[in-house]
């Protein structure tokens, strides 16, 4: 290939590539620099575009003896298949610099083919977006703390003032009105042990015990209890269970069946005593369970969809709870290898949840 004549064609673009702030080198079959801009030129050890011009890429861009071991040219034969290939490598050299290199391939004829090489160093770029992770992770910590010691506080404020109470009254109080400090001592108690419980089970899921168990009959359970629970928020909400009458697999009852409790007890919420409907619908495929919850209760603003599963997160208007029951639903269903996630559109809320099918014996994941 004549080096020359090629450099003689780039000659119209020598100001469009000089403007370009990353190196751009064009390079032929034998390995010769045809044509290269000034970025590329004060990248390498070479202070003169002529004295470039001939000399082999690997030597002007990488002061390299031999051909880069990445080179499209060695990996591909002379003659592509397509007319233009296109190959991005992302590799971190000996300064400590990390580049990007795009490498694309046009095939002229069926004897030759030219090559461009475009080089970007993405350092910077790439320790701006490890800071940034940094800085999220710093905050999520700083709301997990923040939410514990506020979520703790309330019960034991709460022991607290019961505590004082006691202790300058108890000499003329009656013994109901004991029991009642009690019971509130008690209440407290419970609250602040759930809170550690809840934080306990989020940080160590620990070994999760599977049983057969009928998905469908844990969700029926978990409705049962909601109604239980909360019947004055459920006396005007319509319940609609569809699909499976019965899917048997390997699961942990106990948990899963907190998982739809948590998700049904925030569509209640959501209601607040309004009327509406919960609709279940459960299908099964060769290899998965697939349910989705849909509630039309307003549904969940796009900006807070991707918080809602962030630990002590709250979009809850009393601000009662841990603001862990959707982290704990992710928990547990990532535990049993499975998906959840969330969906909001026209006031309607949906939760798709996809659980594998499981036997006795099976692994699992």
């Amino acid at each position: 290939m004549n080096v020359k004549s090629k450099h003689d064609s780039f000659g119209e673009l020598r100001e469009i590539l000089d403007s370009l702030i990353f190196p751009v080198i064009a390079v032929n079959t034998e390995f010769q620099v045809m044509r290269l801009n000034r970025a590329a030129l004060e990248r390498s050890s070479i202070n003169q575009f002529q004295k470039a011009i001939g000399e082999p890429c690997y030597s002007v861009l990488y002061s390299r003896n031999s051909i880069c071991p990445y080179c499209p040219i060695q990996e591909n034969p002379a003659h592509p298949e397509e007319n233009s290939i296109e190959k991005i490598i992302q590799e971190k050299v000996k300064s400590g610099e990390e580049k990007t290199l795009r490498l694309l391939f046009h095939k002229i004829d069926s004897k030759n083919f030219s090559f461009l090489e475009t080089i970007e160093d993405i350092t910077s770029q790439r320790e701006l977006q490890e800071e940034a992770v940094r800085f999220e992770r710093l905050a999520a910590i700083g709301t997990m703390v923040s939410g514990i010691a506020h979520e703790l506080n309330n019960p034991l404020t709460g022991m607290g003032l019961t505590l004082q109470n006691l202790k300058a009254n108890i000499s003329t109080m009656s013994q109901d009105e004991i029991n009642k400090r009690m019971n509130l001592l008690n209440k407290d108690l419970d609250r602040a042990s759930r809170v550690v419980d809840d934080i306990l089970t989020f940080s160590r899921p620990g070994e999760l015990k599977l049983s057969p168990g009928d998905v469908v009959q844990v969700i029926k359970r978990a409705i049962a209890n909601i109604q239980r629970l909360y019947p004055v928020l459920s006396r005007r909400v319509n319940w609609e269970l569809t699909g499976e009458a019965e899917i048997i697999t390997d699961i942990n009852s106990e948990k899963l069946e907190r998982v739809f409790i948590n998700l049904f007890k925030n569509a209640l919420h959501a209601f607040d005593y309004n009327e509406g409907t919960i609709m279940v619908d459960i299908k099964k495929t060769e290899k998965w369970t697939h349910i989705i919850i849909e509630d039309n209760a307003g549904g969940i603003p796009g900006n807070l969809l991707n918080k809602i599963f962030h630990p002590f997160f709250t979009n809850s208007q009393n601000k009662k709870g841990t603001g862990l029951g959707l982290t704990l639903c992710h928990s547990i269903i990532t535990e049993h290898k499975g998906k959840i996630r969330a969906r909001s559109l026209e006031n309607h809320t949906k939760f798709y949840l996809s659980l594998p099918l499981m036997s006795a014996g099976t692994e699992n994941g």
